[in-house]
């Protein structure tokens, strides 16, 4: 899968009241309560995790191939989890405004996204160097969430399954007032009612971004203003 040209991200502080978003107090009292669920959550994971590299590793090199599939089956399925728990993380946390350069923020969306995407490639276009505005982990998320989507309108498992794969592209135009991020895929729309699509609507109403569908092809249009 091509990545993105890493470079150290930049982060600037931006003014709370200029941001256009109210704390909603009620989240603000279940913070403590999510993050005591999710850090439980992530430490099953871990041990399931150690667990399936243990069979593995003890399992004789020609073992059965019931055996190797069906930990190949439960590995997916744990880094499918610990990606939902990245969701869900995203979709408590807040944090302050910062500026990020964008290829940091693609990779981590790449990594956070990288289980449900198989054998898709995605492919990051750009000009130059740009920064954007984030809260948290709210922009990669919502890229993740959104490269999912179209990874998956074509078939899901971890691996080849007879499904084709798409292959996805992100173009970045910058203007004078907005940035555009244009997520292409060469391969089925996915339904608009997911989840999904849902939780990267809210995360991009926090960091100033709107999401729209593209109308000729299967992707999405963020648009930065």
């Amino acid at each position: 899968m091509p990545q993105p040209m890493m470079t150290r991200e930049t982060q600037l502080a931006v003014a709370r009241e200029d941001s256009g978003v109210e704390t909603d107090p009620e989240r603000l009292r279940l913070v403590p309560v999510w993050n005591g669920i999710l850090h439980e959550f992530r430490n099953h994971l871990t041990v399931l995790l150690a667990a399936a590299g243990e069979i593995r590793a003890a399992a004789p090199a020609a073992g059965p191939r019931q055996i190797s599939a069906a930990l190949a089956e439960t590995e997916w399925n744990v880094e499918r989890l610990n990606a939902l728990v990245g969701f869900v993380d995203a979709a408590i946390r807040d944090g302050s405004a910062v500026v990020a350069d964008l290829d940091d923020v693609v990779a981590r969306a790449l990594r956070l996204a990288a289980p449900a995407l198989a054998g898709t490639s995605v492919s990051l276009h750009k000009e130059r160097r740009t920064g954007v505005t984030n809260r948290g982990s709210a922009l990669e998320s919502l890229l993740a969430a959104l490269l999912v989507e179209l990874a998956q309108a074509d078939g899901k498992g971890p691996g080849p399954d007879g499904a084709r794969r798409p292959g996805i592209d992100i173009h970045v135009e910058a203007t004078r007032s907005a940035l555009y991020l244009s997520i292409e895929s060469d391969g089925r729309r996915p339904p608009v009612e997911s989840w999904r699509f849902a939780l990267a609507a809210d995360l991009g109403a926090r960091i100033g971004a709107t999401i729209t569908t593209l109308p000729d092809v299967a992707g999405y249009l963020v648009r930065f203003t």
